[in-house]
């Protein structure tokens, strides 16, 4: 490593579980804790449904998924009940992030591409061997 870092992270964007009913997990969140949560959001292209779950400063991303070749089922095929799918993290500019993280000798998923997310924003995935097993995502907060 040659350690270039640090990055410019600005926030924790949403920490994300994958669960296999996503209107229970969605009840769960409001009785036990009285959240607020958006409309369910439909990703086709990812195979998920999704809904955001609101605190005061963070918010939680429950995603299910739509069909048998998500990344979401294969999640829940490993852990049948779900679990913590991976946590978000924003930037001011998600392709300064990657490259720098690259030079780190830390590997991006998707052919390290930055992509859309379905909200518009760019974002990329960090390979969970590279960052102590645990599946990051590095979100740019305005494009």
């Amino acid at each position: 490593m040659t350690n270039k870092l640090p990055l410019s992270i600005s926030d924790v964007g949403h920490i994300s579980i994958a669960v296999p009913n996503l209107k229970e997990a969605q009840l769960f969140y409001s009785k036990t804790f009285g959240c607020e949560a958006s409309e369910t959001i439909d990703v086709p292209a990812q195979g998920i449904r999704m809904v955001y779950i609101f605190f005061n400063n963070i918010k939680i991303e429950l995603m299910e998924p739509t069909n048998t070749s998500s990344p979401i089922q294969k999640f829940l095929d490993k852990n049948p009940t779900g679990g913590l799918h991976h946590i978000c993290l924003t930037t001011n500019d998600a392709q300064t992030a990657k490259s720098k993280l690259l030079e780190d000798d830390i590997r991006i998923l998707a052919a390290e591409k930055v992509t859309k997310g379905h909200h518009g924003r760019d974002i990329f995935f960090m390979h969970p061997k590279d960052a102590l097993g645990t599946l990051i995502e590095i979100e740019q907060t305005d494009n």
